[in-house]
C-alpha cells in the first residue's frame, strides 16, 4: 500500500460512503426512536363542571387529633370495628428513596378522632394507600420500594407481595417513562409503582400497578397470580394511572383510572362492563364502595395532570349507571384530596396531600 497520501479525486468515494453509512444510522435511530417513543396518551382535560355552591351541611371539614408529624395525607382506610387509618407519609416528598424514620400510620377512634396507636417507623420509603380488610389486617402500597405489604391491627408486618427488582431494572423504567414502548423486563410479580389494593371478603386482592404498569392485577388468597389486565392508554381496559380500586359485595372492580379521567368498571374476569367520565365526575383519583354498595368518587382536580390543572376536591355519589346523585365538596378545594374511605354510618373520609392530612363528613 502506498504511504503516500491520497488525493483529493480518491476520497470523494470514501467521503460519499461515509454521508450515506451516517444518514443510514440516522434514519434507522430516527425509526427506532419513533418505534420506542409509541404514542402514549396525553392527560384527558376534564370540562370545568358546573356544580355551584355546596351547602354548608355538605363540607368536609379537617378531622382528628393528629400528631405534629402527621403530614401529607396520602391514603385512608376503615377498619371492621369502624377505626379510622391515616396514610402519611411525614412530610416526605413523592418518590421519596430513604427510609422514613417516623410512625407513618395513625389510628383514630371513630367517635372523637383521638389517636388509638401509631405505627409504621423504619418500615416505608414512600407510601401510597392503605387498605383494611374484613380481619383488620392492613395493605400498604409504596411506590418506592414497589411493595405491598400486610400488617395486623397492632402494626407487626405478616405479610409482602411483590419481588426484587433486577439490576438495571429501574433505570429502564424511568426511560421508559419518556420512551413508552421501550421494553422492561419484569414479571408478573414485580410491580412498578402500585397505587392501591382492595380485598374481597374472601381474602384474594386486587392490585392497581400502577404509575408505570398501568395494569390491575389479581391474586387468590396465597398470593398466586389468577389474573391481570391492562395496558398503556385510554380505550377501554387500558389505563393511563390507575390509581384507587375498589370491589363491591358481587365482586366487581372499580378503577380510577386518573389521568383518563373516569372510571372504569370490570367484571371479575376483567372484561368491562362500564366506562363512566363526565365534568361532573371530574377527574376520579379514587373509588370507594360504601356500606350500601353504593359507589363513591374522589374528584382530586387537575394540578398534577394538566398545565395551569385547577385544584379542586369534592366527593361524588354515583347511582348504578354513573350518574352523579349527591356531591360534597372539601371546605378548602386547594387541599389535593389524594384517597377515599367510607365509614360505617356513611361518613366520608379524605386524606390530602396539602394543609390537613385528614377530612371528614359526617350525617347529622
Amino acid at each position: 500500500m502506498s504511504s503516500q497520501p491520497p488525493s483529493k479525486r480518491s476520497t470523494r468515494p470514501h467521503l460519499s460512503r461515509r454521508v450515506v453509512l451516517t444518514g443510514s444510522c440516522l434514519g434507522l435511530l430516527t425509526a427506532a426512536g419513533a418505534t420506542l417513543w409509541g404514542d402514549p396518551p396525553s392527560a384527558a382535560t376534564v370540562s370545568d363542571p358546573a356544580v355551584g355552591a355546596i351547602p354548608e351541611d355538605r363540607l368536609l371539614r379537617p378531622w382528628g387529633r393528629l400528631p405534629a408529624t402527621a403530614r401529607i395525607g396520602t391514603g385512608i382506610t376503615v377498619g371492621p370495628t369502624g377505626e379510622i387509618a391515616l396514610l402519611h407519609r411525614a412530610g416526605t416528598a413523592f418518590a421519596y428513596d430513604a427510609v422514613i424514620d417516623t410512625d407513618t400510620v395513625v389510628v383514630l377512634n371513630p367517635r372523637d378522632g383521638t389517636v388509638r396507636q401509631t405505627w409504621g417507623a423504619g418500615r416505608f420509603r414512600s407510601p401510597h394507600s392503605i387498605t383494611a380488610d374484613s380481619e383488620g389486617r392492613y395493605w400498604v402500597t409504596d411506590v418506592s420500594t414497589n411493595k405491598i405489604t400486610t400488617f395486623d391491627a397492632a402494626g407487626r408486618q405478616v405479610g409482602e407481595l411483590g419481588h426484587d427488582y433486577p439490576t438495571g431494572l429501574e433505570t429502564c423504567l424511568r426511560v421508559r417513562n419518556v420512551l413508552s414502548n421501550l421494553p422492561c423486563t419484569l414479571d408478573e410479580y414485580i410491580f412498578a409503582r402500585p397505587t392501591d389494593v382492595a380485598v374481597s371478603a374472601d381474602g384474594s386482592i386486587v392490585v392497581a400497578d400502577g404509575y408505570r404498569n398501568s395494569r390491575v392485577a389479581r391474586f387468590d388468597t396465597h398470593r398466586v397470580l389468577t389474573g391481570q389486565w391492562g395496558e398503556l392508554g385510554d380505550q377501554p381496559a387500558q389505563f393511563n394511572i390507575p390509581h384507587g380500586v375498589a370491589l363491591d359485595s358481587n365482586g366487581a372492580v372499580y378503577v380510577a383510572d386518573r389521568r383518563n379521567a373516569r372510571v372504569q368498571v370490570f367484571n371479575a374476569d376483567g372484561s368491562v362492563r362500564h366506562v363512566w367520565h363526565s365534568s361532573a365526575l371530574g377527574r376520579p383519583y379514587d373509588v370507594a364502595i360504601g356500606p350500601d354498595d353504593a359507589v363513591y368518587v374522589l374528584d382530586g382536580g387537575d394540578l398534577l395532570d394538566e398545565n395551569n390543572g385547577e385544584q379542586r376536591g369534592y366527593v361524588c355519589r354515583l347511582s348504578t349507571t354513573g350518574r352523579v346523585t349527591h356531591r360534597w365538596a372539601l371546605a378548602d378545594q386547594r387541599a389535593n384530596p389524594h384517597q377515599l374511605a367510607i365509614g360505617v354510618r356513611g361518613e366520608i373520609y379524605v386524606a390530602a396531600l396539602a394543609g390537613a392530612p385528614l377530612w371528614r363528613w359526617a350525617p347529622q
